[in-house]
Order: C-alpha cells, then sequence, then structure tokens
C-alpha cells in the first residue's frame, strides 16, 4: 500500500502543491480505488458523470458513436484526470463514454462525496477546483490539437510526445483519433519510416 499511496500523492502533486502531505491519506481514503476489465464502462453516454477518474495503472478510453462508428476523443494514462465537466457541472446526460482500453485500475473522486465531507477544508476543496481546471485546459489542448494540426502532424507529434500511445493503442483506434482511415494512417506511417 506505500508505494500506491506514493504513486497517488505523485499524481496529486501533479494538481497541486497546497494539499498537505498529512491530508493525502484522508484525500485517498475518501476515493474508491476500483481495477477494471478492459472494455469496463466508468461512464456511459447518456449517464450524469459524478466523478473524476485519476488512472493508476493501464489507460481510459472516451469515445461516442455516431451512425454506429465509434470515435475515439482521448485516451489517458497513468497519472492523467479524466472526466465529463460539462455532465458534472450541469447534469447533463455525457455525450461519451469512459471506459477501460486495457486492464486498468482507478481512483474514482465522487464529487458529491468529496465536497460533503471535505467542504470546510480549504485545501481540499481548492484541489477539486483544480481537478476541475486541470479537466479544462486539458479539454482546451485536445480542441487545439485538431484545429491547428494537420492527421499527419498530429501522428507526429503523437511520436514525440506521447509515444506510449502508439505502443499501446491499436491502429485502428488511433486513426480513429486522428480522424482518419486506416489506410491513411498506414500512409502517414509508411512516409515516416
Amino acid at each position: 500500500m506505500p508505494a500506491l499511496e506514493e504513486r497517488f500523492r505523485e499524481y496529486v502533486r501533479k494538481v497541486t502543491l497546497r494539499v498537505p502531505d498529512e491530508d493525502i491519506p484522508m484525500l485517498m481514503g475518501a476515493t474508491e480505488y476500483r481495477e477494471l476489465k478492459k472494455g469496463t464502462a466508468l461512464l456511459r453516454e447518456g449517464e450524469v458523470c459524478r466523478s473524476v477518474y485519476l488512472v493508476a495503472a493501464g489507460y481510459l478510453r472516451t469515445y461516442y458513436n455516431k451512425d454506429g462508428t465509434t470515435i475515439n476523443l482521448n485516451f489517458s494514462f497513468e497519472g492523467d484526470y479524466t472526466g465529463h465537466i460539462k455532465s458534472m457541472r450541469n447534469h447533463l446526460p455525457s455525450e461519451y463514454t469512459i471506459e477501460a482500453g486495457e486492464d486498468a485500475a482507478v481512483w474514482i473522486f465522487n464529487i458529491d462525496s468529496i465536497s460533503g465531507q471535505f467542504d470546510r477544508d480549504s485545501e481540499i476543496f481548492l484541489f477539486i477546483r483544480r481537478i476541475a481546471m486541470y479537466l479544462l485546459a486539458v479539454t482546451e489542448d485536445q480542441s487545439n490539437f485538431f484545429k491547428i494540426y494537420t492527421p499527419t502532424e498530429r501522428y507526429h507529434y503523437i511520436e514525440e510526445h506521447n509515444p506510449q500511445l502508439l505502443q499501446r493503442v491499436s491502429l485502428s483506434q488511433i486513426s480513429s483519433y486522428l480522424g482518419v482511415t486506416r489506410e491513411t494512417l498506414s500512409r502517414i506511417r509508411a512516409k515516416r519510416d
């Protein structure tokens, strides 16, 4: 368990340095640690999101279905947070699904539960707000990624900055994520080689 707590501490520090060390076990105790088999959904399209997920091991895949075709939106790896801020904030049904892309483990921050437990602890409350800001920044980066770069540039960016995506995710899922056909992705890869 100490290694798990140390990893949790490291991932909390990714969002804020202000949570005191003595509050880490308390915050960790307020989360649910869950191991997932590949394909297990944490949030399904149509459900209202009430949690933020912190990936401890494996990865989570965020996707939606359009006319029977799966469109991948994001992949969250160890140390990444994910959730659906719009659904959470406005109590609206989610437009997408978040599921384990491989066997995974996550810490689940149920926002209602944590807010109720720690509403008087300003550092924990600030931590929850910083998670929301982190998720908004990730969403903005993701949006800009698709606005600014061509599919070829996106692929090369991933090669340089997120190679684990190429090592751990299937080519058909990567092509969906990049917004190209599998054949186009093969051509992009062939030109690089």
